[in-house]
């Protein structure tokens, strides 16, 4: 009986989807909601006029001096500060601001969560002579190291394309969730690492304030919430600004959960808050409109999650998912809710490699032509690069921007000298732009031109971090960095020991390159092939790039065996610019 029940149960399961699932397989009869404009994203600016704003008897935001949003809560003998900006010049800042408003001391800092941009000024909020408390989940060092020291070339890359802080500022917008992002050559950083740390929840009292900690994962999975019950006032972190999520960023991420999201939106609207204070974007004070703002920013996220997953239940792939993702009229409209951060259509797409990985069904993307044999294969078929060209210029002469770049994809990829290709592609990036309401697309795209055309170059660091940042770093930290940065081709026949004492704290790793994989070992093993004694500092400085290699092997490296030759070779073979004679 129960194994007929089951099946009478899925046979009437699956006839009552037909309907629905086949509806997917043609295309929807609907109407767009209006579509933004270049004009709205710069009336958009409007939200990050540089000001600070008080928000409610002691509670102020300093909204506009870079990407974020600085909160200062202030007590009875000293002021609790919430996100500390993205680089010392920025807090620096908004801490004499928030000094001409009290001078009372800091007394403890809050992250809401792990970004760069809400930690990397802490240092220039500290009052001389006192230690501030530091707040945070209990996860988010793992994720700050892991982006400062395994992520960092290729994240900085794509963020200096992302934000468009290379370009000329007549090309730059704002950056849709803040003004702009201060960092640059001179850009310090100097993090505080947490002395507090949470799971769930956690309630304090600081300089007689009461606060409240909530785990409210979302853009993060190390996000909090701080409530402050006596003022009803609820800082959601980055769970909410005035644009669309970023469920996925285009400088890169790992999956954010929509329906964990949306979960915590949900917990967020029971507090019935009287005002509300983003990491980004200004405050917005009323229960009433704040409770309206979470609903609509909970649907939207909820309404793209599901209407993936629906698609992705009726065989659609992700190429044929993202076009169809629009967010139903009363969504569209919503202020909360423009394009001018995330957008519908990236989000779908990372749901379903979140949920099904990159593999999207088809066979023949098992195991595809490489790109370079691909394109000398569709070269030759159009009927080789001549031809290929001309179809460039028919598309940019047509307007068709987009289909110059999949076009030129392919012929510079055959003939990467083909100026005309290279000109084209460099004009089309650029009307794009011109038409583009997101920033971070916007940014992108006039990035790109600019370094095709040889304008800019786009490196893979742009801040300084402070030797007490750097020393605070725990070292298996810095070997995680040098484990990705071995370039195991060139290891593949080695496999040694070298052995790392660190003269001033009394200890050693060992690291063992073993054919192109490291391994690390807590100690000095015995059977080293390279012992040397360095000062922990001066490793750091060398590893994040703020010490010449010449000058560290000539003068930082003290040799129990081995040599500087040997010291020199195999640092190489982690940064190849390290010469070894």
């Amino acid at each position: 009986m129960r194994c007929f029940s089951s099946r009478v149960w899925c046979l009437f399961f699956t006839l009552s989807l037909l309907p629905w699932l086949g509806a997917c397989d043609r295309p929807a009869e609907r109407t767009a909601p209006p579509a933004a404009t270049p004009e709205s994203l710069r009336a958009h600016g409007e939200e990050f006029r540089e000001a600070v704003i008080e928000v409610t008897d002691g509670v102020h935001v300093a909204v506009g001096f870079g990407i974020a949003n600085s909160i200062m809560i202030e007590g009875d003998d000293g002021v609790i500060i919430v996100d500390t900006m993205e680089s010392l010049q920025a807090a620096e800042r908004v801490a004499e601001r928030f000094r001409a408003i009290t001078d009372k001391p800091v007394k403890a800092i809050i992250y809401t969560h792990s970004h760069p941009d809400h930690i990397f000024g802490a240092a220039a909020f500290v009052t001389p002579g006192h230690v501030p408390a530091v707040y945070a989940h209990d996860t988010l060092m793992r994720e700050a190291d892991r982006i400062f020291s395994v992520l960092q070339p290729v994240i900085t890359r794509r963020s200096l394309h992302m934000y468009g802080n290379l370009l000329q500022d007549a090309e730059r917008t704002h950056v849709g969730i803040g003004p702009f992002v201060a960092m640059d050559d001179d850009a310090g950083i100097e993090m505080l690492r947490p002395t507090h740390t949470f799971r769930d929840q956690l309630d304090i009292e600081v300089a007689g304030v009461a606060i409240s900690l909530y785990h409210m994962p979302g853009e993060t999975d190390d996000q909090i919430m701080v409530w402050l019950p006596a003022q009803r006032v609820l800082m959601p972190g980055d769970n909410l600004y005035k644009a669309f999520p970023n469920l996925y960023t285009i400088r890169g991420t790992s999956f954010r959960d929509p329906k964990q999201w949306a979960d915590s939106l949900d917990r967020m609207r029971r507090f019935d808050a009287e005002h509300l204070v983003p990491g980004h974007s200004r405050p917005i004070s009323g229960a009433e409109v704040i409770h309206q703002h979470l609903t609509d920013y909970r649907d939207a996220i909820r309404y793209v999650h599901d209407q993936t997953i629906r698609m992705m239940n009726a065989g659609m792939t992700p190429d044929e998912i993202a076009p169809r993702m629009q967010l139903p009229p009363h969504l569209a409209d919503s202020p909360y809710l423009q394009f001018f951060y995330g957008k519908p259509e990236w989000a779908a797409r990372m749901i379903f490699q979140g949920q099904l990985g990159w593999f999207d069904g088809n066979p023949s993307n098992l195991h595809p032509t490489p790109p370079d044999d691909k394109a000398a294969r569709l070269t030759a078929l159009i009927g080789g690069e001549r031809r290929l060209a001309e179809a460039v210029q028919e598309a940019y002469d047509g307007g068709d921007y987009q289909w110059v770049l999949e076009l030129t994809d392919t012929l510079l990829r055959v003939a990467p000298d083909h100026d005309q290709a290279r000109d084209t592609r460099v004009r089309a990036l650029r009307a794009l732009a011109a038409e583009e309401i997101n920033p971070n697309a916007r940014h992108w795209y006039l990035t790109h031109a600019a370094e095709l055309a040889g304008e800019i170059q786009v490196p893979d660091r742009i801040f300084t971090p402070g030797d007490e940042m750097l020393a605070s770093i725990p070292l298996e930290v810095y070997f995680n960095g040098m484990a990705v940065a071995l370039d195991g081709e060139a290891a593949q026949s080695l496999h040694q020991y070298t052995v790392f004492e660190f003269t001033d704290l009394d200890q050693a790793w060992t690291l063992e390159v073993r054919r192109g994989v490291t391994e690390l070992h807590e100690g000095a093993l015995a059977q080293a092939d390279l012992h040397v004694r360095v000062d922990s500092l001066r490793f750091r400085q060398l590893l994040a790039g703020e010490r010449n290699p010449a000058v560290a092997l000539a003068r930082d490296y003290e040799f129990v065996s081995g040599g500087r030759v040997r010291l020199a070779r195999f640092l190489r073979l982690f940064n190849p610019e390290i010469a070894t004679e």
